[in-house]
């Protein structure tokens, strides 16, 4: 159940309805300080007539001065409806005269802010049932979150801003009220039980219960609508079975991981997986890649390759690994994050997709009609750029279909496959390029992963290069870089880069690197995290925000990312140092015990913590 604020009737009533124009106040004070950013999301809105402003302390110093309320718009590069919403609207005059003249209008990268995005996007969660980006907000100018709204057409938020601002011109006091009630409210939510006595929770029922109220045993995966990986969710699965446990949800857990790697969510020619798909039967990604969810699926793949003895897992997740060096691997020493879903013309998914035409004039006939019968079949196009190649049925039925050998169908089909990546290099994908902390680390436990079951010593040359680049390049000596443009930090670390770059560097200490150097860095980071990130028995993204946040959580929820506080807790009980560590030994058996009760009517939530809730059962 969505639990919401009950203040938020009051502000959508503010929100609703037309308005006549208003007349402008004042001079424009304000200029776009975002050309030439060294984020190319942020960079892409350098040239909006919006006088989008940079995240800081400056900023909220203007929005107070001026008495205007924030506007803050956050999205990312890869993002197609962020895309969508800049060219209707925050490229339209009409829009842009109502943001300058009555707002603050800031623009954030999610991914330099991930603590600032978390917070907004509960807020917008509370408010509406659902939250995702593009996320608009508009905030009082001292913080304190008063409405928000993800997408909406040109005219529609036209009105929005409008009757936003004729409200806050007639209301002021009242909406401030109104922001510090909900700031109450929200805190109330977040506290939740938190109070009640720590019980033995029983995990494992409380899980499959959840999980049987949530998985597709039709087409695999979790929900009937928008369906992602759910990486952190599968590997408890995982680990349950490893552990001679939920042996019943075998063919559900092989059905996901099958239909995942067949259907839209999975690249078929070049490898990789999309960010998620948009049916509940796997058929139309958003076609994102992002570097965090091809690293764990690479993992994922793995696992499970052992677990179920498949030499087809094994064989996607190294395709994976092998996806991330060669398309996102940078001459530094580290990978970017994402490409776009749009290509160099905006066109979603035009990258990926063949038309009838397109592929006669480059295949054989013998080719041709092997991706006809394997990836395409007889539906429909999936838009007018043409089909995605996704697997119609099985090698060997696909075989029989054609009168073929499975052996001629497999050769008609590598020859093409060629000849289809040849020529789609020729088309323009856009990237991302910052090299991001958190998502890194995941990349580089893929690497270890990856050569601790084939042994190969490529997945060492990079996997040193990165760890370096990690300990060295993204640590100034004090704290650690969410990323780096050249010689210049971009955007604060985070509980999540501290966990998971710690993460990365303890696997691949495990599998073959050098043990001193990464041990020395993951009982620095994980020290560190403990320190900054948590307090009175609650776990924070950020320790130096710039608005008025809660107080954090009693644990970090698994979403795209693994629970960041899931994580610091296993290196605590991992690493040998920190395990002889009286004071970090005392706040983790504190935390687990809490966490234990807390967590125990919503452990899918928070998968990352089975493993560790089970262990300290025993």
């Amino acid at each position: 159940m969505v639990k919401t604020l009950r203040f938020h009737h009051l502000l959508l009533c503010c929100l609703i309805g037309a308005l006549s124009p208003l007349a402008f106040a004042g001079e424009d004070e304000l200029s776009n300080q975002l050309k030439g950013h060294p984020s190319p999301y942020l960079a892409m809105h350098g040239d909006d007539p919006v006088h989008w402003q940079r995240w800081n302390r400056q900023t909220l110093a203007l929005a107070r001065r001026l008495n205007r309320p924030l506007f803050i718009s956050s999205g990312y590069f890869s993002c197609h409806w962020c895309h969508v919403m800049q060219r209707e609207s925050y490229r339209d005059p009409k829009v842009a005269d109502l943001l300058n003249h009555y707002f603050v209008p800031v623009k954030i990268d999610r991914e330099l802010n991930p603590a600032l995005d978390a917070h907004l996007i509960e807020f917008v969660e509370l408010l509406q049932g659902q939250s995702g980006w593009p996320l608009n907000v508009f905030l009082t100018p001292d913080g304190y979150p008063i409405a928000g709204m993800l997408y909406v057409p040109r005219d529609r938020f036209v009105r929005m801003l409008q009757q936003f601002h004729k409200q806050w011109a007639l209301n002021e006091a009242q909406l401030r009220q109104a922001a510090h009630q909900a700031m109450d409210e929200w805190r109330q939510v977040r506290a939740g039980d938190s109070k009640r006595a720590p019980v033995a929770a029983a995990l494992v029922p409380g899980l499959m219960t959840e999980i049987d109220s949530l998985k597709d045993e039709l087409a695999g995966g979790f929900g009937q609508q928008n369906k992602f990986p759910m990486v952190s969710q599968l590997r408890a699965l995982l680990y349950l079975r490893r552990q001679g446990k939920a042996a019943q949800l075998d063919d559900f857990i092989r059905l996901t991981l099958d239909r995942m790697a067949s259907q839209g969510l999975h690249d078929n020619l070049a490898g990789g997986f999309f960010r998620y798909v948009t049916d509940p039967a796997w058929q139309t990604p958003h076609f994102e890649k992002m570097l965090y969810d091809n690293a764990q699926l690479a993992e994922l793949y793995l696992d499970a390759a052992a677990l179920y003895d498949s030499a087809h897992y094994r064989v996607i997740g190294l395709e994976t690994v092998d996806f991330i060096l060669r398309d996102m691997w940078t001459d530094e020493g580290a990978f970017i994050g994402s490409f776009s879903a749009v290509d160099s013309q905006g066109r979603e998914g035009a990258y990926y997709l063949w038309t009838g035409e397109q592929l006669k004039k480059l295949l054989t006939d013998q080719e041709y009609a092997a991706v006809q019968a394997a990836w395409l079949g007889g539906s429909p196009a999936d838009s007018e750029y043409g089909y995605l190649p996704r697997w119609q049925a099985g090698r060997e039925e696909t075989a029989k279909t054609l009168g073929w050998s499975v052996g001629k169908l497999d050769s008609a089909l590598a020859s093409a496959r060629d000849k289809m990546l040849a020529a789609r290099s020729q088309r323009e994908l856009l990237p991302d390029d910052k090299v991001l902390a958190a998502w890194n680390g995941l990349a580089l436990s893929a690497l270890a992963r990856a050569y601790s079951v084939t042994g190969d010593k490529s997945y060492v040359t990079h996997a040193e290069r990165l760890a370096a680049y990690l300990n060295g390049r993204l640590w100034d000596g004090r704290q650690l870089l969410r990323a780096r443009d050249g010689d210049k930090a971009l955007g604060e670390a985070s509980l999540e880069d501290y966990a998971l770059v710690a993460q990365g560097l303890w696997d691949w200490g495990q599998a073959g690197g050098d043990r001193n150097a990464t041990g020395k860095a993951v009982e620095r980071l994980v020290r560190l995290a403990w320190q900054r990130y948590f307090t009175n028995g609650r776990w924070q993204q950020s320790d130096t925000p710039l608005v008025p946040m809660l107080d954090g959580r009693l644990a970090i929820e698994d979403g795209p990312l693994p629970s960041a506080s899931a994580v610091i807790s296993r290196l605590s009980r991992e690493d040998p140092v920190l395990a002889r560590d009286k004071n970090i030994q005392t706040l983790l058996a504190d935390h687990l015990q809490q966490a234990r009760a807390g967590l125990a009517d919503a452990i899918f939530w928070y998968a990352s913590y089975v493993e560790l809730l089970a262990d300290a059962q025993r």
